[in-house]
C-alpha cells in the first residue's frame, strides 16, 4: 500500500466516523462540543491476513452553531511515522458530506447522538471506500472496504476509545509529525 494510500486510510476512516455524542439535553444549535479519543487501527489484506497496524489521535469538535464537525487527526505507524490532517464535515439532518474530499454518509439515530453510521468514497487514487461505524458511550469502531471494482483490496478497522483531554494534549506533543 503507498504512502498516500495509508494516508487516506488512516483520515478516512475518521472521515466515516463523523459523528459521536454531543451530550444530552443539550441543543447542538447552540453548542461548541470537544471529545478525545486514541486507539488502533489495522489493515488486513482481502484474506485476513495483518499488513500493518497503528495508532490514532483524535480530537473532534461539534461546532452545532456552523453545523459541521472538525476533527484533527493524527496517526502513527512504523512505515510513514507520524501523520497530521483536519477534516471538515457538513451535518445536515441525517447526512453528512466532506465538501473537500467528496465522502458522503447516513447518520443514524437521535440527531448529534447517532449510534452507528454508514459512509462511501471515492479516493484520488480511484479506490472505493465502504464504511459501516458503531459507537458506544466511550467508544468508536470503524469498518472499511477499499475496493476496485468490486474486488476488496484491503480492509481497515480502527477501534478509539475516549480520553481526557490532558491525555490527548501530552500524547500529541509526544508525537512530531513528519
Amino acid at each position: 500500500m503507498s504512502m498516500r494510500t495509508r494516508q487516506w486510510v488512516a483520515v478516512t476512516a475518521l472521515v466515516v466516523g463523523a459523528a459521536a455524542v454531543l451530550g444530552c439535553g443539550q441543543d447542538p444549535a447552540t453548542h461548541v462540543n470537544t471529545n478525545y479519543y486514541k486507539g488502533i487501527n489495522t489493515t488486513r489484506a482481502p484474506d485476513g491476513q495483518v499488513t500493518g497496524t497503528g495508532e490514532t489521535l483524535l480530537r473532534r469538535v461539534f461546532d452545532g452553531v456552523n453545523h459541521q464537525i472538525i476533527e484533527d487527526v493524527m496517526t502513527k505507524d512504523d512505515q510513514q511515522g507520524v501523520q497530521q490532517n483536519t477534516l471538515t464535515f457538513v451535518v445536515s439532518g441525517s447526512r453528512f458530506e466532506d465538501p473537500t474530499t467528496g465522502f458522503t454518509g447516513e447518520l443514524h439515530g437521535d440527531p448529534w447522538d447517532w449510534s452507528s453510521w454508514t459512509a462511501t468514497g471515492t479516493l484520488p487514487n480511484g479506490l472505493t471506500v465502504e464504511s459501516t461505524s458503531t459507537i458506544s458511550p466511550n467508544k468508536v469502531i470503524v469498518d472499511m472496504n477499499f475496493k476496485s471494482g468490486d474486488a476488496v483490496q484491503f480492509t481497515v478497522k480502527h477501534e478509539v476509545a475516549a480520553i481526557l483531554e490532558e491525555n490527548y494534549e501530552r500524547i500529541r506533543s509526544q508525537w512530531k509529525p513528519q
